[in-house]
């Protein structure tokens, strides 16, 4: 009893020390909050996306016909070197990754915690693409919503330094996720988790 009333009274304290505090902790639900599957995220893919591509071949007439945007680095958010997808997403889409991008800076000034942008480790997948993913990736599947261009992925653990404060990547980790819940429980998005590969998996949604 003595045990449980101590972690009561922690629990109390923690809470009443502010802001600071619970910026230094990564919520250990975000497994629970960000828990769209693929099935629910391919369905959302498959309705405002665009036909999955054999290759890339087919990528320059598929933007022109479907008025893809071209991601890449910009005021919000920096792209990583692409292996297995192309950075082309959908008009919407590409609004929702710059929304989260100023979002997370917005929350960064409001707590004085320097100048920094997110990253974007996935984007647009040709079904070859894929097909070459899952030789390297146990966890890559065959439906993936990524070949939709509705579909980005966040590392939650990188960020690109601009300016300013240095902060705490797990301080970073758990501003993102607000952020990211905000529009998801707006409707805008569908989000997973992803522990293997320290992503937030995102699809767009109207």
């Amino acid at each position: 009893m003595r045990s449980i009333r101590y972690g009561l009274l922690v629990a109390v304290v923690a809470c009443l020390t502010g802001c600071a505090s619970h910026r230094d902790a990564v919520p250990e639900n975000f497994s629970f909050k960000f828990a769209d599957n693929n099935p629910h995220q391919l369905s959302a893919a498959g309705k405002y996306g665009i036909e999955p591509l054999e290759d890339r071949s087919q990528l320059r007439k598929a933007v022109r016909k479907n008025r893809l945007r071209h991601i890449e680095d910009c005021r919000y958010y920096a792209v990583d070197p692409l292996t297995h997808s192309v950075p082309y997403l959908t008009k919407d889409a590409a609004k929702l990754l710059k929304d989260i991008g100023k979002g997370f800076q917005k929350s960064m000034r409001k707590h004085k915690m320097g100048e920094y942008k997110i990253i974007v480790t996935s984007v647009l997948r040709t079904k070859a693409d894929v097909r070459s993913l899952m030789k390297v990736n146990s966890n890559a599947v065959p439906n993936s919503a990524h070949c939709h261009a509705t579909t980005f992925d966040i590392t939650y653990r990188r960020y690109e330094y601009v300016d300013g404060k240095k902060a705490n990547a797990n301080q970073m980790k758990y501003l993102l996720g607000e952020v990211v819940d905000r529009l998801r429980s707006k409707g805008r998005c569908l989000v997973r988790y992803e522990t293997q590969q320290t992503c937030l998996h995102i699809t767009v949604t109207k």
